[in-house]
């Protein structure tokens, strides 16, 4: 039942982020400096990277990510770590770039669908083809 309230809970999280509306109907240019930066600071970063194995279970997509630290700072022999991703279920397919955003992550994660337990995973929306 926890698994099922977790879901729900990320899957409306996901479906909200995904809906944006401009506000007060005003273009661009009518932003305020002030404004644009506070929503620049609400931005969240985005996580990149290959995938490496893909599982499409229950409405979403687990992908194995070998992370690019490339540019960021880390430590000596560190430059990438592999990790889980469920995203809503989508077509990507293993050798892709893409880049994601984070929005909750889960230690000891059970899906009763696979039957399997991830030490870590992040639940993570928009997800993007990377364009070179």
């Amino acid at each position: 039942m926890k698994t099922i309230n977790l879901l729900l809970i990320v899957l409306t999280v996901v479906l909200f982020t995904q809906c944006t509306e401009v506000a007060n109907n005003k273009t661009e240019q009518e932003v305020e400096p002030k404004q644009e930066q506070e929503a620049s600071e609400n931005i969240k970063p985005f996580y990149q990277g290959a995938i490496v194995e893909t599982i499409d279970a229950g409405g979403y997509t687990y992908m194995l990510i070998h992370e690019n630290l490339e540019g960021h700072k880390h430590e000596e022999g560190h430059e990438h770590k592999d990790f889980w991703v469920a995203v809503t279920q989508t077509s990507a397919e293993i050798g892709d770039e893409v880049r994601f955003q984070k929005e909750m992550v889960a230690q000891n994660f059970y899906s009763k669908t696979l039957d399997r337990t991830f030490d870590e995973i992040m639940f993570a929306s928009n997800l993007q083809h990377k364009v070179e």
